[in-house]
């Protein structure tokens, strides 16, 4: 009970403040949970899919309702990306977690996540150039890319999404958020068929979903309904603030579990 009392307002700050941001609060979940110590790797795999599969539905339906556009071509074809790369970076994330031992796995995953993070963050700097590129091969190759490496690390994969959105496509942050939820959606989706198969919803505690559900709903929709009235500059304060916090996060997660390697 306490556990899961703890997991609801971390996942409901976390989720608010990422769902502003299209950042899914997965990224910053997951090295939150390995911080609090309490499950192994695949358990907090699978519920922050959870989480952030319910995360991605409440906040695109509010935003949907608030008057938000989606091109449903352009989400079409991302999710038909990312949920092969779904399945296809959750079936790497499984082969990892058997054969290398937990503390090792969170290691590789936190070092993956600073490195992409501080790539991120790099490219949030005024002047960086964009593109505007059509092609929906593009559309698909970025979905797949995106969805993949966001299932082999655990996390929604916000801030990636966002920023490879906006220089390649030339949109801005807000659409870019638009886009980001709906690619974590099929993301986090294919990656939950993937755990039923193996190792099988069974194996979690899936008394613990009932805080995680109910807090992602609610942080869904907060963060969902300040996108929309926030301007795209408090935002992108907004996204840059998550990601610095969230590598210093996950710094601090990487050599506390080499020290007990």
């Amino acid at each position: 009970m306490g556990i899961g009392i703890l997991y609801f307002f971390v996942i409901l700050v976390i989720i608010s403040t990422g769902a502003v941001a299209g950042i899914s609060g997965g990224v910053i979940l997951r090295p939150v949970f390995d911080l609090i110590g309490y499950h192994d790797a695949i358990s907090i795999s699978f519920y922050m899919a959870v989480a952030v599969l319910t995360m991605s539905i409440s906040s695109t339906m509010k935003q949907v309702s608030m008057g938000t556009k989606i091109d449903f071509g352009k989400a079409l074809t991302l999710a038909l990306g990312s949920i092969t790369g779904g399945f296809v970076g959750q079936s790497i994330f499984n082969v990892m977690n058997a054969h290398i031992s937990q503390n090792a796995l969170q290691i590789l995953q936190g070092i993956l996540s600073i490195v992409l993070l501080v790539f991120v963050l790099m490219f949030t700097k005024e002047g960086i150039k964009t593109y505007q590129f059509k092609s929906k091969a593009l559309y698909l190759l970025v979905g797949f890319f995106l969805g993949t490496i966001a299932s082999i690390l655990a996390i929604g994969g916000g801030p990636i999404n966002v920023i490879a959105f906006m220089i390649l496509f030339g949109i801005t942050i807000k659409e870019a958020t638009v886009y980001s939820i709906t690619t974590i959606f099929f993301t986090q989706m294919s990656r939950l068929i993937m755990l039923a198969a193996n190792p099988g919803f069974a194996t979690f505690d899936l008394s613990i979903l009932i805080f995680v559900v109910p807090a992602a709903v609610i942080g869904g929709i907060v963060g969902g309904r300040l996108n929309v009235k926030m301007p795209a500059e408090a935002v992108l304060k907004v996204f840059k603030v998550v990601l610095i916090a969230t590598i210093l996060l996950n710094i601090f997660n990487v050599v506390n579990f080499w020290i007990n390697l």
